[in-house]
């Protein structure tokens, strides 16, 4: 039995069958779980300042481009918070769930061609409000800056040639405390993992970066072992530790994993007041056919300038009951 359960923080495990498991009957199922697996029962702020480009943070989605300057160049292009943009090119919609950057690139400084052109990743300046340099030499200047809705934009692509497009655009989420909070960069400071059965307590794994190397503690139960588990039942292999995750306000996330790999999903707040996130399977983020039920919600808590996400989830294989309970830890830092 393998869980990728580094993975399952942001997205839910398509080969899983995922069951509701709030019932008083199944929680008692599964004693002796630790304290530090479960989230605090109250949902408050962390002391984050905003960072460099919280103001400027916005998507602008492609309605209408230029005539005659031949064919969209993307679809979309979103800048965050931290500094660095997103676009999605025509290309997404052939993309496949897990984008790759190229040639095993790294999240350093530069720009990064994701998986073979469906996805542009780099960095931005900004000039003057509304005005903004991208690291692959094209440059966005949104004519009605703060205005929700239609409006248009001229597009330097890389050639020089200015082109007018209409994009829609949506300011209206930026004064929320709750965005800010999240809409960020994260260091991955550690991923832990409790892995039950109905019968009994079968392990504990903990993963975290130590001189950028992947570091990791398994302690397997004698009930674990005598059933055949071993550490791979646990933890994941420590090319899929998640170093680094950006939320965007606009309902976009990126992992960057210790590999070199990285995957662009979706997420919302599905309770705001609890600190409830829900986080999509990483996909063609425009498709409108793809399955919705992929998707996993977590228990978010924020202290000092660390986030904590909570889930839990269960499966069912050769008629055994598993549990498993994970925490990932991170710091507000690129």
């Amino acid at each position: 039995m393998k869980k990728n359960v580094i993975y399952s923080f942001i997205i839910a495990i398509a080969s899983f069958a995922f069951m509701a498991c709030s019932s008083d009957d199944n929680e008692q199922q599964y004693i002796g779980v630790p304290e530090n697996a479960k989230p605090s029962s109250k949902f408050t702020f962390g002391n984050f300042d905003d960072e460099k480009y919280a103001n400027d943070a916005v998507k602008m989605d492609v309605k209408t481009w230029g005539n005659g300057n031949g064919a969209p160049e993307f679809k979309s292009i979103e800048l965050f918070a931290d500094g660095h943009f997103l676009i999605t090119t025509p290309k997404a919609k052939n993309s496949s769930k897990r984008a790759r950057l190229n040639s095993r690139a790294t999240d350093f400084e530069g720009t990064f061609d994701i998986d073979n052109g469906a996805y542009i990743y780099g960095t931005f300046t900004c000039v003057k409000k509304g005005v903004y340099i991208l690291s692959n030499n094209t440059k966005i200047e949104i004519k009605d800056n703060g205005v929700t809705g239609y409006t248009k934009v001229t597009y330097t692509n890389s050639k020089g040639v200015n082109i007018t497009i209409v994009v829609d655009i949506n300011f209206n989420y930026k004064p929320e405390p709750v965005i800010r909070q999240i809409c960020r960069s994260w260091r991955m400071d550690s991923q832990e993992v409790w892995l039950y059965t109905d019968k009994a307590y079968i392990g504990y794994g903990k993963q975290w970066l130590e001189m950028l190397r992947v570091k990791q503690d398994v302690k397997i139960t004698p009930e674990g072992k005598l059933w055949g588990f071993d550490e791979d039942d646990i933890l994941d292999d420590k090319g899929d530790y998640c170093r680094r995750v950006i939320f965007s306000p606009c309902g976009t996330f990126i992992c960057f994993y210790q590999d070199g790999e990285v995957e662009v999903g979706r997420w919302e707040w599905k309770d705001k007041q609890n600190g409830i996130l829900r986080c999509w399977e990483p996909f063609d983020l425009d498709d409108d056919d793809d399955d919705d039920d992929d998707y996993m919600d977590m228990t978010v808590r924020f202290e000092g300038k660390q986030m904590r996400m909570y889930c839990d989830y269960m499966d069912e294989e050769d008629d055994i009951n598993y549990k498993v309970y994970s925490v990932s830890t991170f710091s507000a830092r690129y």
